[in-house]
């Protein structure tokens, strides 16, 4: 289960910022499993896994350094909460950003997409549900004036709908000029974020260009939620079936 101080700040602010989740070896293990993703050639990727723009599909799977991170002791108590005690992996996916990348990511949330009914933030007997929410493990160090992950706090439990011209852009090579509510979170290689679907998030584009942002994106959801695994977040090849159902 979460700490009394860690749920009393994801219900207020809708995310945490978890300090040194991953440490020494672990930490170096998992960038070294990541760098070996990012080198391998396209025509040489197991079946199961591709790169685009960015994207490194199933990133979870490709070792068991980071397959690991599915069930981290430093998370996994966080997820079983969220989930009723039911939890089930919904998919990961290893993003890297760099310079060359120069898109800002406009603001957005599952509300935007799915409409008021889906997902569901709630307290019961002390304890948060939350179907949908995603796990960020960082790799690589963000500092403040990189750019990256922003977020609104509080909003995940907005009942107005967010105006189209709030924190938004006229060019998509340009960031919004900023605001005061809105914050640009910056974590360490080893840290992790978490954050509510509902909680409304956006990304700066990516400025430093003798180093990138490398996270593991995780998603876990109720078991219940979603009866087949098409209807997963990011549905698993065949290949990756085996991997995903003992995750």
């Amino acid at each position: 289960m979460m700490t009394p101080a860690q749920r009393y700040f994801l219900d207020t602010t809708g995310y945490l910022h978890l300090e040194g989740v991953l440490q020494d070896n672990e930490l170096s293990t998992a960038q070294a499993t990541v760098q070996r993703y990012i080198d391998t050639l396209l025509n040489q990727l197991p079946p199961g896994f591709q790169v685009q723009n960015g994207k490194c599909s199933h990133g979870f799977a490709f070792g068991k350094a980071l397959e690991a991170l599915t069930v981290h002791p430093g998370t996994w108590p966080i997820v079983k909460e969220l989930t009723g005690l039911k939890p089930r992996y919904g998919g990961g996916t290893l993003r890297v950003n760099t310079h060359e990348q120069t898109s800002f990511g406009p603001l957005h949330c599952a509300r935007d997409g799915w409409g008021p009914q889906t997902p569901r933030y709630y307290v019961e007997d002390g304890l948060i549900y939350c179907d949908y929410f995603a796990v960020f493990f960082y790799l690589t160090d963000v500092c403040p004036g990189d750019g990256g992950l922003v977020v609104i706090p509080g909003l995940h439990k907005s009942h107005f709908k967010r105006p189209d011209f709030f924190f938004n852009s006229d060019q998509d090579d340009v960031d919004p000029v900023s605001h005061p509510t809105v914050v640009n979170l910056t974590p360490k290689a080893g840290d992790v974020v978490i954050i509510a679907e509902l909680l409304t998030h956006g990304v700066l584009i990516w400025r430093p260009r003798d180093r990138d942002r490398r996270f593991l994106i995780m998603r876990h959801l109720p078991q219940f939620v979603g009866s087949t695994d098409e209807n997963l977040p990011f549905p698993f090849p065949d290949e990756l079936m085996p991997l995903a159902r003992d995750a």
